[in-house]
């Protein structure tokens, strides 16, 4: 006999409201891709042309990307309410995911409202509007980043896991009681079919990682078909490469950091070296390029000539000033320094998943 299931009604709940979130980004998806079909010579401004139609066409290929997401998101939900054990770890990925990106999201934009004002004209009082803003982006943020912590500390409680144990995996860890007969002595113990071993996972941050390296990769990979003639800059070690030498190199890390996030899921020791190498490589890259005095003049130049190239963007200069940009980037290292050890620090733990997976 099974050992019933315990019955949780915060990963209930949970269920509920990741189906939740996903029904209003599927549905918000297809408003956008409706809006975009509908309206197609949209203006960005009085004046200004319209967007160009294959901005517009890859504008909607990301847009579906993100409902095909949203989709899987309703599945995962689904998933946790029936629960499966592939739904947990992916709600986990999901959590994580959200929690970082909001985390990381609130302040840049603070930090860019705060820089606003000093582009407006003198005479504009836009301090109602910046302070509206930021309490907006706090709550409108502030929920996923909420929600995201929750998952995260509830769906890797051991008393949560082991309500999504498989019950092959649950008979080992409860073993059915001893039956006796009328007499009171025991009976013989059923043969029963031998249990397997727990099978090797990856360890759990490291699972994150893979998601999220996963779905960097698919971005990158979407950004690369983006139909727009400006330049798109990239700085690599001292030297400055744009148009499609800088899309091909783009397009080449997407595929390395895809192979190497699903390597990971399936333990493979090079995706982990492969992916830390990587990230070891740029880290120093963006230290050395951030720490060179001609890096933000080469940006800022390719950003202008990005707004000159485009005639849908708003002139003038460029949105991201010196300042903002060099505190970007810094926050750019800092985490891809944690990333790195992360990965340092799990590596001994994920090689010994790996070599018993072999075995």
């Amino acid at each position: 006999m099974l050992p019933q299931r315990e019955s949780l009604p915060a990963v209930t709940a949970a269920g509920v409201i990741a189906i939740i979130f996903a029904l209003l980004g599927v549905l918000g998806g297809l408003l956008v891709e409706v809006s975009m079909l509908l309206i197609p010579d949209v203006q960005t401004s009085a004046g200004r042309p319209a967007i160009p139609p294959g901005t517009r066409a890859m504008g909607g290929i990301v847009w579906f990307f993100m409902i095909a997401v949203c989709v899987f998101g309703i599945f995962v939900g689904a998933g946790v309410l029936r629960r499966r054990n592939w739904a947990r770890i992916s709600i986990i990925v999901w959590a994580a995911f959200m929690t970082v990106v909001s985390a990381i999201t609130i302040p840049v934009l603070f930090l860019v409202f705060n820089a606003m004002p000093g582009m407006m004209p003198a005479n504009a009082n836009v301090a109602p509007v910046m302070s509206f803003m930021k309490w907006f982006i706090v709550l409108f943020y502030g929920i996923p980043l909420g929600v995201g912590t929750w998952w995260l500390v509830l769906f890797t409680r051991p008393r949560v896991s082991a309500a999504f144990t498989p019950p092959a995996q649950a008979l080992a860890t409860y073993p059915p009681p001893t039956t006796v007969d009328v007499s009171g002595f025991p009976l013989p113990a059923p043969v029963t079919a031998p249990l397997l071993a727990p099978k090797p996972a990856c360890p759990l941050p490291l699972m994150i990682l893979a998601g999220f390296l996963i779905f960097s990769a698919l971005s990158m990979l979407l950004i690369v078909l983006v139909p727009v003639t400006g330049s798109m800059p990239f700085f690599f070690f001292g030297h400055f490469y744009s148009g499609l030498t800088a899309k091909f190199i783009l397009g080449l890390m997407g595929l390395v950091y895809g192979t190497g996030g699903v390597g990971m899921f399936k333990l493979k020791p090079w995706a982990l070296h492969t992916v830390l190498g990587f990230q070891l490589v740029f880290l120093l890259n963006g230290t050395l390029s951030i720490l060179n005095p001609r890096f933000l003049t080469v940006m800022q130049e390719a950003m202008q000539q990005s707004y000159a190239e485009n005639p849908a963007l708003a002139g003038g200069n460029p949105f991201l000033t010196s300042s903002l940009l060099q505190t970007f980037m810094i926050i750019g290292l800092c985490f891809g320094a944690a990333i790195v050890a992360v990965m340092l620090f799990y590596r001994s733990r994920f090689l010994e998943a790996a070599a018993a997976t072999t075995s």
